[in-house]
């Protein structure tokens, strides 16, 4: 298990590193996970929330099943030279490699790591029946499979970490972020299967996006028009589903769950009601509400 949560700041600095040593691969893999309503925050149009942003520790990237070998060499190599050290998953085979900054050792996953998911396109297990949990997508890098993940490579942003001093890039770099539409929906999608510890502060995201697009909701509803032309009805119901059932009400499980990512976070604490009217009104006006 990972240990005690670190500085924002080196959180912040070794999310840089990190991004400075992907190269060429920052072309194909998406940022995942709660660094994107972060990066959101700097991306021209958006409104800035008046809470603070919610911040996370371990840094998911997606990735192509098959991944290419960029730039003359593979992704797991140059992060290696970029003194980040691997350190795989056990109850898995072939075991997931998380990477790590070097300090935090070669033994145990420490509190700030990065971890490539993929998707699970087709049925949960292999023709020998073996569940397809774990994917090899290049030499040397394994990724978690998980289910909707495809749906982040859809219309993803293009946006300059450079933006974020905290990252502490001297110079411009892009990075794929998924579109609005394709985060939320995954992440509404993903969310029953999460652990329950992470699913408040998976719906604070969402929230947090609400707020964010609140200027530019008829082009995230546009999105997720072209998302339904590409995926199946089925996701998108139980989308809806899951935001009717989580914030029927301002004192649904929904509302309260959102509100208590940001009870020991220093700043400006949303209500209940607001946070269920920002949650009806989005989902009403993309189209899953």
């Amino acid at each position: 298990m990972p240990g005690q949560p670190q500085d924002p700041r080196e959180v912040l600095a070794d999310l840089g590193k990190l991004i400075d040593a992907m190269g060429d691969y920052r072309s194909v893999a998406i940022l995942t996970g709660g660094f994107v309503p972060m990066m959101y925050r700097r991306m021209p149009g958006f409104v800035t929330p008046p809470m603070p942003p919610l911040l996370t520790s371990d840094f998911d990237w997606t990735v192509p099943t098959r991944l290419d070998v960029l730039g003359g060499q593979a992704l797991a190599k140059r992060l290696l030279d970029s003194k980040f050290v691997t350190i795989p998953s056990a109850g898995t085979e072939p075991p997931v490699l998380r990477f790590q900054p070097e300090r935090f050792g070669t033994t145990t996953l420490g509190p700030t790591y990065v971890e490539f998911l993929a998707p699970l396109v087709g049925a949960d297990v292999d023709r020998k029946g073996n569940p397809k949990t774990v994917v090899r997508v290049q030499r040397g890098l394994t990724a978690q499979a998980l289910r909707y993940l495809d749906l982040l490579f859809v219309e993803p942003m293009l946006f300059d970490a450079a933006a974020l001093p905290e990252l502490g890039l001297a110079q411009p770099t892009n990075i794929l972020l998924p579109s609005p539409a394709s985060y939320v929906i995954q992440k509404l999608l993903a969310w029953p299967s999460r652990d329950a510890g992470k699913r408040g502060k998976d719906l604070a995201y969402v929230h947090e996006v609400a707020i964010l697009t609140q200027k530019r909701w008829p082009e995230v509803a546009a999105t997720v028009v072209r998302l339904k032309q590409r995926f199946s009805a089925v996701w998108f119901d139980r989308a809806c589903d899951l935001i009717e059932r989580q914030f029927e009400s301002e004192a649904a499980e929904g509302p309260i769950a959102v509100v208590r990512q940001y009870r020991d976070v220093p700043g400006r604490v949303p209500s209940e009601r607001a946070v269920w009217q920002t949650i009806r009104d989005f989902a009403r006006a993309i189209g899953v509400g």
